[in-house]
């Protein structure tokens, strides 16, 4: 699908808030949010 795919490889959170919205790459999200991008939700 196009808009999946980035320097050859899957997007594993293309869709959600925090890929989409707030602009988080996969390994930001698999590093800050322990591979949960709904915990983007709990940021205080």
């Amino acid at each position: 699908m196009y808009g999946n795919y980035y320097d050859g490889y899957e997007d594993k959170y293309a869709g959600t808030y925090a890929h989409d919205v707030e602009g988080y790459d996969d390994e930001t999200i698999d590093d800050a949010f322990d591979s949960d991008p709904d915990a983007y939700w709990n940021i205080d």
